[in-house]
């Protein structure tokens, strides 16, 4: 795996758990349409808060790189 993707996914892993865990709760009390939007919000509002004192990063180049990555790896497999 590149040296990128696993450091892209080293940062991201706790908000996809995280928002996981909490999106469930949410689910449970409040509805799917309610916990997809709010859960969203709340877990992006924290990941650029992290990101920008704990990594020192700021900016959305993880996604870009993460969300590029996969649609090469998809383009590859529809063109076989």
């Amino acid at each position: 795996m590149d040296t990128i993707l696993k450091a892209t996914l080293k940062r991201q892993m706790p908000f996809l758990i995280g928002g996981t865990i909490t999106g469930i709760i949410m689910k449970y009390y409040y509805g799917f349409l309610f916990a997809i939007v709010v859960n969203s919000i709340i877990w992006f509002i924290i990941s650029v808060i992290v990101n920008k004192y704990y990594w020192h990063y700021t900016g959305f180049r993880d996604e870009l790189f993460l969300f590029r990555k996969y649609v090469t790896d998809r383009n590859k497999t529809n063109t076989r």
